[in-house]
């Protein structure tokens, strides 16, 4: 093309011209022969192409409508996060009270687990039984 452009002749642009046109016309005659050749190969290339970008397309859609909910997740969590912390806090409270009637429902056994220690006459287990706070009690008011 530089050379058509370049040349000062019509003669030599004409044959330059024709020199193009042939080496065009036998590329398009090649580019034929091959596809004719390797038909099978190329269908299957461009199939598998066709197969793999409507995957990349579909992975990509699938992506968005992920990110799309996470978004919408994000948005719900934070719209909820007093209400979460308040039922966090009130579960924490729960579980306080659960330990605590755990306790109050150990220490009402105290009594007859203690006179079954003390009828076996183990004595030092029937003591470590007992909290510390009943040992004060029946020791009295401080002197």
């Amino acid at each position: 093309m530089t050379t058509l452009s370049s040349s000062d002749d019509k003669q030599d642009r004409e044959t330059e011209k024709g020199r193009l046109e042939e080496a065009f016309e036998k590329c398009d005659r090649d580019l034929d022969e091959q596809i004719v050749q390797h038909y099978a190969e190329l269908t299957t290339a461009i199939r598998t192409y066709q197969s793999i970008t409507e995957r990349i397309t579909s992975s990509r859609n699938k992506i968005k409508g992920v990110k799309e909910n996470l978004l919408s997740c994000k948005m719900l969590l934070h719209c909820k996060r007093d209400e979460l912390r308040k039922l966090w806090i009130e579960g924490i409270e729960h579980k306080h009270v659960l330990n605590l009637l755990d306790e109050i429902e150990s220490i009402k056994q105290v009594p007859q687990r203690l006179e079954a220690c003390m009828a076996s006459k183990h004595y030092l287990h029937a003591t470590d039984m007992l909290p510390v706070s009943f040992i004060k009690a029946a020791q009295g008011p401080p002197q």
